[in-house]
């Protein structure tokens, strides 16, 4: 059987919430992998180097996978468990794949990979892990939508399934209960995770209780927090790194702007100068996380010098990946190769050699 529950067994991991995913599955669906129930860690110390009087750390960096997408993937991978044999695809800048990876293989369903040749090597190694296929490419979306047409894979984008934000709800119920909230901060790149986390709130809390939602990019930014800095100019900040191989256009853009201003919260930018900075602070302090829960803490500190948010309750930073992705290494020459496809003819005989079929010869 699938996944780790047993028919008539207690739910197991992120499943003690699934009266909130608006998805009925049976126990023998449920994936998991031990995802949910992060901790929550005060940090008082870091939070008054910050300016932040109250500072809690939402630890999904701990997460079986190494980040927050293990819910969402999760999820996902268990609809597709209950809806049959499947095969499914998806592209990444590193996280998701790793979680689809990792979920896929636990329910037998055959997953294809998209990634850049520019995805870091530690994400990468995690990839070769899993008897699953993953394919470099300089087009992985373009290669996405063929292998979504052409062969019928499920997409298992958190930016396109109307499910994927519906996992991250379980994050707002295990921060309900842990005292007054003033406001969540959180790095965003297709905005599902912001979008789950705000629905949770909504459906777990009186308006006058919900915190403020912040959703946090990396400079240049993209759509998400597009209208917090349109004024600005394209030279107001340096360029980073950071979310440079994730979504910059998200359908679900729309919906997060507009959760995040009725929150009374906003969206922020944070740039190399800033990154380096909060790194500095994060190590003096014992915290090492990745490049993203840095640019979190990055935009609370900002938030926190211009008095933009409530000092009643606590300030919650919801920390995304671990930190072993702070390594930006490529892959080097001795690593293991991967496939490389850059035209829809490279990926099909990738996937036939892999053993796919297309659906009119299932």
């Amino acid at each position: 059987m699938p996944g780790s529950e047993l028919a008539g067994a207690e739910p197991l991991g992120q499943w003690i919430h699934a009266e909130l995913f608006s998805v009925s599955l049976p126990a023998g669906s449920r994936l998991s992998l031990g995802e949910g129930g992060t901790p929550l860690e005060p940090a008082e110390e870091l939070g008054e180097a910050l300016g932040i009087p109250s500072l809690q750390l939402k630890r999904e960096d701990l997460s079986p996978t190494g980040s927050h997408k293990a819910r969402c993937l999760g999820l996902l991978c268990s609809l597709l468990v209950a809806a049959g044999d499947r095969p499914a695809v998806i592209s990444s800048s590193g996280n998701a794949a790793v979680a689809a990876a990792a979920y896929a293989s636990l329910g037998g369903i055959r997953l294809l990979s998209l990634v850049s040749p520019r995805t870091p090597r530690v994400k990468l190694g995690r990839l070769r892990g899993y008897p699953q296929l993953t394919v470099l490419s300089k087009r992985p979306v373009a290669l996405l939508h063929h292998a979504v047409r052409s062969w019928d894979l499920a997409d298992l984008r958190g930016s396109v399934n109307p499910l994927a934000p519906n996992a991250y709800r379980g994050i707002a119920a295990e921060l309900v209960g842990t005292g007054a909230l003033a406001a969540v901060f959180l790095f965003a790149s297709s905005g599902a995770s912001a979008l789950g986390i705000s629905q949770g709130f909504n459906q777990l809390l009186p308006p006058s209780e919900r915190p403020q939602l912040h959703v946090v990019e990396g400079s240049p930014g993209g759509e998400l927090t597009r209208p917090w800095y349109q004024s600005t100019g394209p030279a107001s900040r340096p360029e980073s790194h950071l979310g440079e191989l994730g979504s910059r256009r998200s359908r679900l853009s729309p919906a997060v702007r507009r959760e995040v201003r009725a929150s009374g919260g906003r969206g922020w930018r944070v740039g190399p100068a800033e990154l380096a900075g909060i790194r500095e602070l994060a190590d003096r302090h014992g915290l090492r996380t990745s490049w993203e829960g840095l640019a979190t803490l990055a935009a609370m500190r900002e938030a926190a010098a211009g008095d933009q948010v409530s000092r009643a309750g606590s300030w919650i930073a919801v920390l995304t990946g671990d930190a072993a992705q702070l390594d930006l290494e490529p892959s080097r020459a001795d690593d293991r190769p991967l496939p490389v496809a850059e035209s829809e003819l490279e990926l099909d005989l990738l996937l036939e050699a892999a053993g796919f079929t297309r659906p009119d010869a299932r």
